[in-house]
C-alpha cells in the first residue's frame, strides 16, 4: 500500500533529504563551473514539506464540511500532493500513477515522465500525440471508462515480450501472469508476433493488451456516484488543442475530429464564446480563433 502524504512528509524530516543534492540524480562534471555557492540545505525538499502541510491543512478543513465534494476535492488534494513528493523522493519515479486508471481511455497504462503522468496506450489519443495530466488534474479528473479492444494492423513499434508486459501490469490493481497474459490474448483475439531470434517467444502490443486489459478487469472494480461520466475528449491533449495553429493543417484537423466526438462539444464553444477576447489561443468547441472571430462578425452582421 502507497505512503500517506503523512508519512512522505515525515520520511522528508530526515537529514539525509535535508543534504543539497540529495534528490538529483545529475552530478557536476569536472568541467562544470559554478557562478554561485550551492545553498547549505536543500531548498526543493523544504518547499515542498511547507506546500504539504500547506495542503494538508488545506484537507483537514475541508473534512470539517462533511460534504461529499469536500470530501472528494480533499481526496484529490492529498493524491496530488503525495504523488508531487514521490517523485521528488524517487527521482521522478512515482509507483502510485501505476494503480490509476488513464482518465480517457480507462487503462493501466500511465507512467510518470518530467513530471507528468503520460498514457501509454497509443490508442488513446491521435496518433503520435501522447495524452499527458500533470499530478493535480489527474487526481481531479478521476479514472476513465475502458473502451472497447483494439487490435493493431501491421507490427506496430510498441511490440513487446509477454515478460515485459508482466513487469509493466505488475504495479497496478490487476497484475497478470505469463499465463494469463495468454489466456487474454487467446480470448479477446489480440494479434501475436514471434521474436525474430527467439520464435518461440511470443510478443503482444502493449496498447492492444491494455485496451483488453482495461474492459476485462473493468467490472471487478465498484462505482460509485462520484466517479465522472462525461469526459471531454480533449482531456489530456493540451499540446494538440493549445499547441496548434492555423498553418498546421494537420494538427488542426486532428483536433477538430476529436471535437465532433465529443459530447461537450456546444457546451464548451458556448463557454469560449462568452470569455471575453474571443482570439484565445487554442481551439474550442471545433473552431479555432479565426474561426471563432469570424463566428463573432457573422451574428452581428444578423443581428
Amino acid at each position: 500500500m502507497p505512503a500517506s502524504l503523512e508519512q512522505l512528509l515525515v520520511q522528508l524530516e530526515a537529514p539525509h533529504w535535508k543534504t543539497p543534492g540529495s534528490t538529483s540524480r545529475k552530478t557536476e562534471g569536472r568541467t562544470a563551473q559554478r557562478t554561485e555557492g550551492q545553498a547549505p540545505v536543500n531548498l526543493t525538499v523544504l518547499d515542498t514539506q511547507a506546500e504539504g502541510h500547506q495542503v494538508l491543512d488545506r484537507v483537514a478543513k475541508l473534512g470539517a464540511e462533511g460534504t461529499p465534494l469536500a470530501r472528494r476535492e480533499a481526496a484529490a488534494l492529498e493524491a496530488a500532493q503525495a504523488m508531487k513528493t514521490e517523485a521528488l523522493m524517487h527521482y521522478g519515479e512515482v509507483p502510485r500513477i501505476r494503480q490509476h486508471r488513464c482518465p480517457a481511455c480507462g487503462c493501466y497504462s500511465l507512467a510518470p515522465r518530467d513530471g507528468m503522468a503520460i498514457c501509454s496506450n497509443r490508442h488513446c489519443g491521435p496518433p503520435g500525440i501522447e495524452r499527458r495530466w500533470s499530478f493535480r488534474d489527474l487526481a481531479f479528473a478521476g479514472p476513465g471508462t475502458p473502451k472497447r479492444i483494439r487490435r493493431s494492423e501491421g507490427r506496430p513499434y510498441d511490440v513487446v515480450d509477454q515478460a515485459a508486459l508482466v513487469v509493466f501490469l505488475a504495479p497496478t490493481e490487476h497484475p497478470m501472469s505469463s499465463a494469463d497474459l495468454t489466456a487474454l490474448a487467446r480470448t479477446y483475439g489480440l494479434p501475436v508476433w514471434r521474436h525474430p531470434a527467439k520464435t518461440r517467444l511470443r510478443m503482444l502490443s502493449l496498447s492492444d493488451v491494455l485496451t483488453a486489459h482495461a474492459v476485462h478487469t473493468a467490472g471487478r472494480e465498484p462505482s460509485t456516484c462520484a466517479t465522472p461520466t462525461t469526459q471531454a475528449a480533449c482531456t489530456g491533449l493540451a499540446d494538440l488543442f493549445f499547441g496548434t495553429t492555423d498553418a498546421n493543417a494537420v494538427r488542426v484537423d486532428q483536433a477538430k475530429a476529436l471535437c465532433g466526438t465529443c459530447p461537450l462539444k456546444q457546451a464548451c464553444l458556448d463557454q469560449a464564446m462568452q470569455v471575453p477576447h474571443t482570439d484565445q489561443f487554442g481551439i474550442f468547441g471545433g473552431l479555432t480563433a479565426a474561426e471563432r472571430k469570424q463566428l463573432i462578425r457573422t451574428r452581428k452582421e444578423v443581428a
